[in-house]
């Protein structure tokens, strides 16, 4: 049992969205809302409180910015393809599953969270979505943009290891979390990308190849901030990365005494 003098109580409440699956075959009855558990150790570990907002199953704008209203800031996991029809496409033959349900849900909750001006973090889909909300576009997948997705993509087994730099911008918030480096070495596991930038976004790292790997809002009254690697991962076997998180919670905070 915890002991009461290891909780601290001014830490935020961080809102991670949920995520269906769909599976064929799968009953009705045993489809679950996921959230991937390392999200939630490395916002543990910088004194984040985790608070899972489940994927409504009945769509209610109202009901959703109520659940929104609950957290200090918002954290959005990454997962499978966003549905293409949300930036203004039909699907392409490359595109993997998709959960519309799931897509909606969480353009509502960011949708929510700007006109609360809270922090918002997305990794991997969670960083396209937040493009998407912005008016952004994808690539179904990276060889619509000419690029061979293996390269962007680890096993399971060795997503805990970099295996490919990016580029960090000068002067961008990602610079400021890693102070001197203009390049890192980071993980991968996606097959699609951004490829509109949405309005309001600015590029934070590129990978050699073109890739956009981070981006935030260039507005300094809300952060929000996206990555398309997967620093919960890599702050499994390295503390390095856990300054995003570290940077994440201290905004949290600031939003929520009104020090923004």
């Amino acid at each position: 049992m915890s002991n009461v003098d290891d909780v601290n109580f001014q830490s935020p409440i961080i809102g991670f969205t949920g995520m269906r699956w769909p599976q064929k075959g799968l009953a009705e009855m045993h489809v679950m809302d996921q959230t991937q558990i390392h999200y939630l150790e490395a916002v543990e570990k910088v004194n984040g409180i985790p608070m899972v907002l489940p994927v409504a199953q009945i769509f209610n704008p109202e009901r959703i910015k109520r659940q929104v209203s609950l957290v200090d800031a918002i954290l959005i996991q990454g997962g499978i393809d966003v549905t293409p029809s949300f930036y203004g496409e039909e699907k392409l033959p490359l595109l993997d599953i998709t959960c519309a349900q799931t897509d909606k849900y969480i353009l509502e909750v960011i949708k929510c969270g700007k006109e609360r001006k809270i922090p918002i973090f997305g990794i991997c889909k969670g960083m396209q979505l937040i493009n998407v909300s912005f008016g952004g576009t994808l690539y179904q997948d990276m060889k619509y943009a000419g690029l061979d997705s293996k390269s962007h993509r680890q096993s399971d087994e060795t997503i805990t290891k970099p295996v490919h730099s990016i580029n960090v911008v000068e002067n961008s918030l990602l610079s400021k979390m890693f102070p001197n480096k203009d390049k890192l070495m980071v993980n991968s596991y996606h097959h699609q990308a951004i490829k509109d930038l949405g309005q309001g976004l600015v590029i934070d790292a590129k990978a050699d190849d073109g890739i956009i790997e981070a981006i935030h809002y260039d507005d300094k009254s809300q952060w929000i901030f996206g990555v398309q690697f997967h620093p919960e991962q890599l702050s499994r076997a390295n503390d390095d990365f856990l300054a995003i998180f570290s940077e994440f919670i201290k905004q949290a905070n600031l939003a929520k005494y009104n020090k923004v």
